[in-house]
């Protein structure tokens, strides 16, 4: 295990034992020097990027940043209120783990509502109408982005028993969800929609506990799904993104610097994300099919299936998400999409 001195001598630990445990519940030691959470695994690629933001941030700044994953301190639904409450200083979380404050966000998970992935990347750009509206909910929940994640499509695993292609197939299984409009989602087709943090999975499909489940294309090789799940169907229904966020109390505590060089660190880190992405989910599947897994690529008929199946799903966001989301609603269509 590193010595506490290595805490002080680098911007970040990638694995820390029982000492990371004992930080959860002290404050940092001081202004300069913060924590970040992520239940995602070291390797992947999204903590990468955090990483590459953290280091971006030592280089231009006095600020410290110590980088906790695999849920060393907190499970992604656990994250939104650890920042907000100021008993994190920083990290990421699944916009679906908002989505009981602000319902409008669940927009990326309604299928098919947010066009292709150019057009999403674009909505999402700094300034746009779509990424200026949640921004701005978000901090007054007090946590505040500081850069989106982009994480790619969302997908369907299932076993080689029940594999799942077309709506249908989804009748009567017990479904992973990471968000509640996905679960709204599953029950549309016939399932039963079970919500759980991205880092409990490999256990439940090990042990049988849920038959199918979604998940983003590159944690199936991140995770090791693949040792315990035998079917990917990419649906296109929905991508995922990660929002990077900082308590707004240790934010406003920064300088005028300090905050310019944390938003210039978090859009060179969102720009090289987008880069990456395509790339990760290609190796992805090829690994997949690698180690003997199916990796099914629906036509453009199956995925008219999947819109029709979603279309209650739609329906009830635009009645349950309120003003903001009918302003999220107009942005998208503002956007040309």
């Amino acid at each position: 295990m590193p010595s506490n001195s290595v805490f002080k001598n680098v911007a970040f630990a990638l694995t820390v034992g029982t000492f990371a445990l004992g930080l959860a519940q002290s404050p940092a030691a001081d202004a300069k020097t913060l924590r970040y959470t992520t239940q995602l695994p070291g390797k992947n690629f999204a903590t990468k990027n955090a990483a590459l933001f953290i280091q971006c941030v030592g280089d231009k700044s006095d600020i410290k940043i110590e980088l906790y994953d695999s849920a060393q301190l907190y499970r992604d639904k656990e994250v939104p209120q650890a920042v907000a409450s100021g008993a994190i200083d920083m990290g990421m979380s699944t916009t679906a783990r908002f989505a009981g404050t602000i319902p409008a966000i669940e927009i990326f998970y309604v299928p098919f509502a947010t066009g292709n992935r150019d057009q999403v990347v674009k909505m999402l750009s700094p300034g746009a109408e779509l990424r200026t509206l949640l921004d701005d909910a978000l901090t007054k929940t007090g946590a505040r982005p500081v850069w989106w994640i982009e994480y790619g499509r969302a997908v369907f695993l299932s076993k080689k028993d029940k594999p799942v292609r077309v709506p249908a197939d989804l009748k009567g299984l017990k479904v992973r969800v990471f968000g509640k409009t996905l679960g709204e989602f599953v029950k549309a087709n016939g399932g039963a929609a079970t919500l759980m943090s991205g880092s409990e999975q490999f256990v439940a499909y090990q042990r049988g506990t849920v038959d199918a489940g979604m998940t983003g294309v590159a944690s199936v090789k991140s995770r090791k799904l693949y040792e315990v799940m035998d079917v990917v169907t990419i649906s296109e229904h929905a991508y995922i993104y990660f929002v990077s966020l900082i308590n707004e109390k240790v934010w406003n505590s920064l300088s005028k610097a300090e905050q310019d060089v944390m938003q210039k660190c978090g859009r060179e880190a969102e720009l090289a994300q987008q880069a990456a992405v395509g790339k990760v989910e290609a190796a992805s599947i090829a690994f997949t099919r690698e180690k003997g897994k199916q990796v099914l690529e629906l036509s453009p008929k199956e995925i008219d299936l999947w819109r029709v199946s979603g279309k209650p799903v739609v329906d009830a966001y635009l009645k349950n998400s309120g003003e903001l989301g009918q302003k999220v609603v107009k942005a998208i269509e503002n956007s040309g999409k």
